[in-house]
């Protein structure tokens, strides 16, 4: 057993925070039909039914709000309840200003990130020691020696990123309002202490949501387990602090375990069976109906552009600026022109200037609308369309939205949503990428796009739906006419937690393609162990040769091809188990946004894959 100190980063996140809400325009009248009934009576339930013609609930939930507030009084007279105006509400109406209970208060917070894949936490569930500390009354004279190799270079973080993580008030509805300003505060005095026995192939101390870093931590403490050992003050006489650090992060992971947090995902939204696409040809229709009913803002990220597909940004943007939209593309490369790497890897190397010319050629010409791009490629690898139209906001994620060339045949998953609560987040995360371009190109879009997740999140706030990804969602291939599906997006390694948790619970059915790796290889592993007397067992496996479709009979797996799904991913890994589909980048220490599918669609989704009835 050996003690070893994970290296992190700490940063200190300031945000506002609102709770309760400015009222709607139902509240307002109703609170004005209460004051305009003469005498100490009142009125009665039945008498604002028949001013409002609403809903009975929407009354009461209205009701409940003003006497909650103060300004409406309930008095029993005789078998019927009726409802007078208070001094307040009296007040609240002569103001002439729009009933509103909205408070906002700034607040700060502490998040840790570890340095060897970049996942966050905050400071506070956390039992961290300092560098000095660390290695006090032990005799050893330094730390660093004790620590895990970082692995993590990019050390910037923004606000969306910590959204999920920022502490809020459920009791009180609180939501986050605008997160201002992420500050790094030190890199090297910060660590988590943990325990390893690479015998026993056990990691403890790692928080739950880290449980990810257990095979990296292994891999190291095996490889310098002499390094670590030798240092016997350390090891077998460690300080108190240390000690109890160690043991506060096991039991906390250990309660962790079994019941995980709260906050599990980036966010959640509702979605119909129409909304989730499987293939690439499905994925562009769904941006292109969107696009085609954008009006205001449109926000287009685009992971690896190269010059082709520069070429066709550059006539969505100028089609998009004659409309009288505001663009902002938000464009990232895998590789860049002058990599020595991607020569000695053969790796295609992208002309930045060629793409800069091609983009910039999109703002001439006739029009009112405006064309933003960054001229330095950005970190991000996501692909989505982030879009104002007449009915509200509305995105569209997938790897293929934007390739005029997606082909039919591919397995590029793509997803629409519109709850505002989830595109509030998003407009958050992609408007903090943009705080990450060098100089001030990303200024304009950013703020653009913070005041937009500002308005959504307050508009979240006001709806009636406490539970907006368990809500059922009109359908019309739903045999019962309403459906809930949810599609949950995941930042960072998140995905990576689920893929393992999808893999270790193998149901019935499951399916995953990976376009780093051959389906024989992908067959095996998914396949072994298979008990017996298991049946009706399906597993579809798509790799960079094909499809394979694989059915559990007598004992064996039958093999089929899947005739109407030719090719695997492009890039990234589909993973899907029974009634739930996850989509993730392949991209390395990059940010990054995948997500899931859970629900009516997912199940419908497998029905196309291998018509599973």
């Amino acid at each position: 057993m050996l003690r070893v100190l994970l290296p992190l980063s700490m940063y200190s996140v300031t945000y506002e925070l609102a709770h309760g809400r400015p009222y709607s325009k139902l509240e307002e009248l109703l609170l004005k039909a209460v004051n305009d009934f003469d005498g100490p009576a009142g009125c009665t339930f039945s008498d604002l039914g028949k001013i409002f013609l609403v809903h009975e609930r929407l009354l009461t939930e209205g009701l409940v709000t003003l006497i909650q507030e103060g300004w409406v009084a309930m008095v029993q007279q005789g078998n019927e309840v009726h409802y007078l105006i208070t001094k307040e509400g009296r007040l609240t109406i002569e103001s002439g200003r729009r009933p509103s209970n909205l408070r906002v208060h700034t607040r700060h917070a502490k998040i840790v990130r570890e340095r060897l894949t970049g996942q966050l936490a905050r400071s506070s569930d956390l039992q961290l020691v300092t560098g000095p500390n660390a290695v006090r009354a032990s005799g050893s004279r330094s730390w660093k020696k004790h620590q895990l190799t970082p692995r993590m270079q990019r050390t910037k973080i923004n606000g969306g990123e910590t959204e999920h993580l920022l502490p809020r008030s459920r009791t009180r509805q609180e939501w986050i309002r605008w997160i201002d300003s992420v500050a790094r505060l030190n890199t090297d005095l910060y660590y988590l202490p943990v325990l390893v026995d690479p015998e026993r192939d056990e990691v403890m101390g790692l928080p739950h949501q880290w449980r990810s870093l257990k095979p990296l931590v292994l891999e190291e403490v095996t490889e310098r387990y002499e390094e670590f050992a030798e240092d016997a003050g350390f090891q077998e006489k460690p300080n108190e602090v240390v000690q109890a650090a160690a043991a506060m992060n096991e039991q906390r992971s250990s309660h962790s375990a079994t019941a995980p947090p709260v906050d599990n995902t980036f966010a959640e939204a509702s979605i119909r069976c129409a909304d989730y696409a499987l293939t690439g040809d499905e994925g562009r229709q769904l941006a292109e109906q969107v696009l085609a009913e954008c009006s205001g803002n449109v926000l287009i990220v685009a992971a690896r552009l190269d010059v082709q597909k520069a070429s066709a940004a550059r006539e969505l943007l100028t089609s998009l600026r004659r409309r009288g939209v505001n663009a902002d593309l938000l464009w990232s490369s895998a590789q860049v022109e002058g990599a020595a790497e991607a020569e000695a890897e053969a790796k295609p190397i992208v002309a930045v200037d060629e793409i800069n010319h091609l983009l910039g050629a999109a703002r001439g010409g006739p029009g009112s609308g405006k064309v933003v791009f960054n001229r330095t490629p950005s970190p991000a690898a996501t692909d989505l369309v982030l879009a104002t139209t007449e009915r509200g906001p509305v995105a569209v994620m997938g790897a293929d939205v934007l390739c005029a060339s997606a082909e039919r045949s591919r397995l590029s998953p793509a997803v629409r949503f519109s709850d505002p609560a989830a595109l509030a987040s998003v407009a958050r995360l992609c408007a903090g990428w943009w705080e990450e371009i060098p100089g001030d190109e990303g200024t304009l879009p950013s703020h653009r796009w913070k005041h937009l997740a500002e308005r959504w999140a307050g508009e979240a706030a006001l709806s009636l739906d406490l539970d907006p990804g368990k809500s059922p969602v009109p359908s019309h291939d739903c045999p019962e006419g309403q459906c809930v599906s949810t599609v949950s997006l995941l930042i960072g390694l998140q995905s990576a937690d689920l893929r393992e948790e999808l893999a270790a619970g193998q149901g019935r059915r499951f399916l995953v393609a990976d376009s780093g790796c051959t389906r024989e290889a992908l067959a095996v592993k998914i396949t072994e162990n298979t008990p017996a007397q298991a049946t009706g067992l399906y597993r579809a496996v798509g790799g960079v040769d094909g499809w394979q479709l694989l059915e559990w009979t007598a004992g064996a797996w039958k093999l089929t091809e899947v005739a109407w799904l030719a090719k695997s991913p492009e890039r990234g890994r589909v993973t899907a188990s029974d009634d739930r589909w996850l989509v993730e980048d392949r991209a390395e220490d990059a940010p990054a946004l995948s997500f899931s599918v859970s629900g009516h669609a997912a199940v419908r989704a497998w029905q196309r894959i291998c018509s599973v009835r």
